[in-house]
């Protein structure tokens, strides 16, 4: 599991490489504090669309983040 920084870093780096099509999708996962963290993840670039994004709230109140990128 990623932490969030690590997450977020290559959220960034596959939307650079995606524009030269050097990306391949697989399922990851992150645990972010909130809902609304967890939401603001999934839509940083490249976004998530349907299908490729689920939580799932753990009982600590951190929510579960699967992502497909």
């Amino acid at each position: 599991m990623a932490t969030h920084d690590e997450a977020t870093s290559h959220k960034s780096e596959v939307a650079r490489t995606a524009l030269a099509g050097l990306s391949t999708k697989i399922w990851r996962h992150v645990v972010e504090p909130n809902a609304q963290a967890a939401a603001d993840f999934l839509n940083l670039a490249p976004a998530q669309v349907a299908g490729e994004g689920m939580v799932s709230n753990r009982a600590d109140g951190t929510v579960d983040v699967y992502y497909f990128l």
